[in-house]
């Protein structure tokens, strides 16, 4: 599970460019002004094939509720802009050519939260989503009011959520629900003796979510059966037993494999509790389950493998890791009644919902 929680960490967030795509919408954008130079140019636009990509083009931005433009600082001080008895607010440090721009930390979580989640998702469901990745960006700021965008890992993020090439009027329609469901949550994180947990999620469990690591005693398995009445909860892919082993013997360390060895020499080792593999052997190797959906490219590691003298098939149930949240869930949790209070308690166990 190690390797997923460094993994999970980098896709937690997603890139900033939505958030301030949706600051600009709402009327947020400014020009920002370094010492005697106005107008300096910023980055707010981007390359929509690369998340995360070299930005061209528009003008800088400025934070709002709080935040200035232009304004710079070290996050790893805490601010001085809070009046006495105030708590300062959290913010995001920004910096595109040179320009460093404040985003304030709820202004942010719009655009990261589009990316993370099909906006189409009943209100509650998006509640957990926006207390998701405030309690993600507050466990790495820890007692910090600010933070550097590098430090969220930014550059490492997957493909967003079909953003990128939706309309106008879909991705801002979208970026509104995010921002009513970040404001009905505002400052809601989750912690687990006093700190804030690591919130792991996926987009679809296999029926059941997986039991983390004892570091994380709050990521036990749960029962997520409304899983399994998606009509894309099960995928099955096949390979030529060539381009299989072929592509077994790309991962590092792999013992060879040929296509006369399959599928007689395919032995499912272990699997946890939750039907997700851990262990396959195949050939003389053995591999862990994420290695094989790495190399396969499966969309989760809960799968089985079998095949004939022609074709191997994996049948694969279920979207992402399985540890945490299953959004899918949420959602059905949600049009079911449930508040999201009750739904991030039933994914995540013994925790704290704090208003911070």
């Amino acid at each position: 599970m190690r390797r997923w929680v460094i993994a999970v960490t980098a896709m937690l967030l997603m890139p900033w460019m939505v958030s301030l795509v949706w600051m600009r919408a709402a009327g947020m954008e400014a020009e920002a002004k370094m010492g005697a130079e106005a107008g300096a140019e910023g980055q707010a636009g981007g390359q929509e094939e690369s998340i995360g990509g070299e930005l061209e083009g528009e003008e800088g931005v400025e934070a709002a509720a709080g935040g200035e433009a232009g304004k710079t600082g070290n996050p790893g001080e805490k601010s001085q802009e809070a009046g006495e008895g105030e708590l300062a607010r959290r913010k995001i440090l920004v910096e595109r050519k040179g320009v460093r721009t404040y985003i304030d930390l709820e202004e942010y979580l719009p655009g990261v939260m589009a990316c993370q989640i099909d906006t189409d998702y009943e209100m509650e469901a998006l509640k957990c989503q926006a207390v998701i990745a405030r309690t993600y960006i507050y466990r790495l700021m820890d007692s910090r009011t600010e933070i550097y965008e590098e430090e969220l890992d930014l550059d490492y993020l997957g493909e967003a959520k079909g953003y990128f090439g939706a309309d106008r009027e879909k991705l801002f329609g979208g970026l509104k629900r995010c921002q009513e469901a970040a404001k009905a949550t505002k400052g809601v994180v989750m912690q687990y003796e006093g700190r804030c947990i690591l919130p792991l999620f996926h987009g679809m469990s296999g029926g059941r979510t997986r039991n983390g690591e004892s570091d994380f005693p709050y990521l036990q398995s749960v029962e997520s059966v409304s899983d399994t009445r998606h009509e894309d909860y099960m995928q099955i892919l096949e390979w030529s037993r060539s381009v299989f082993a072929a592509n077994i013997s790309q991962i590092p360390g792999a013992a060879a494999v040929t296509a006369e060895q399959l599928p007689a020499q395919i032995q499912t080792v272990k699997k946890d509790d939750a039907g997700y593999m851990v262990e396959v052997k195949i050939g003389e190797g053995i591999y862990s389950g994420d290695e094989i959906q790495y190399a396969l490219g499966l969309p989760s590691p809960c799968f089985s493998l079998e095949g004939d003298s022609e074709t191997i098939r994996a049948r694969v149930r279920g979207r992402g890791h399985g540890y945490g949240l299953s959004q899918a869930g949420a959602n059905d949790m949600a049009k079911s009644g449930w508040g999201y209070e009750d739904i991030l308690n039933h994914y995540y166990k013994n925790i704290s919902l704090i208003p911070e």
